[in-house]
This record gives C-alpha cells, sequence and structure tokens, in this order.
C-alpha cells in the first residue's frame, strides 16, 4: 500500500509525490534507529494519514540525505531515485513553508 503525499503550490496546483511499495522495506531497515527519529515516526505513522508540517519536513529531508548515506556506505541495494525524489518533496515543502497532506492507496 502506497502512501500519496502532495502540498498546495500556488492557489490550485498541487505538488505530489509517493512512497510506494518498493521504498517501504528500505525505510524499515532504520526503523527505531536513534538516528533517524522522523522516519521513525513517519514508518509508525505511514497508513494514519498524518499531516506534516514544515519543520518536519526538513528533519525528514535531513534523515533522507544520511538514510541514503549510510544505504551507499553499506552497499545495499535500494530505490535510489524514489528516496531521492522524496527528500527533494519534503526540502520543497519545508522551502516553502507548506503542510503536507497524505492518504494511502
Amino acid at each position: 500500500m502506497a502512501l500519496n503525499m502532495y502540498f498546495k503550490n500556488g492557489m490550485i496546483r498541487k505538488t505530489h509525490c509517493q512512497i510506494s511499495d518498493d521504498l517501504v522495506p528500505p525505510l524499515y531497515q532504520i526503523h527505531d534507529n536513534a538516528n533517524f527519529p522522523q522516519l521513525t515516526w513517519l514508518i509508525n505513522n505511514l497508513y494514519d494519514n498524518p499531516q506534516i508540517e514544515p519543520d518536519i519536513a526538513t528533519a525528514l529531508a535531513d534523515e533522507m540525505v544520511a538514510f541514503e548515506r549510510l544505504i551507499l556506505s553499506l552497499h545495499l541495494p535500494f530505490p535510489m531515485e524514489s528516496l531521492q525524489k522524496l527528500q527533494t518533496f519534503f526540502k520543497e515543502a519545508a522551502t516553502k513553508e507548506q503542510t503536507i497532506y497524505t492518504s494511502g492507496d
């Protein structure tokens, strides 16, 4: 089950992103890791349709970068493009100070 996310980008436009099913298993690799508190929160609330405030989006973007570095250092396979899209999405929402809304498939 994927998690669809969006934030308002202007009066009518919305910017969309998705945590796809292929990204969920790699995210669970860092579940309850003290270095990734916001990603752990997101994983714990993945299917509760959480709202993500701009300060949390900033922390998520930073943790996504750290997560990518960790996986690359361990030479583990993961969906790099999906992870980078999420990082960009969270950073853009934070920069524009927009709340991210979510819904599961």
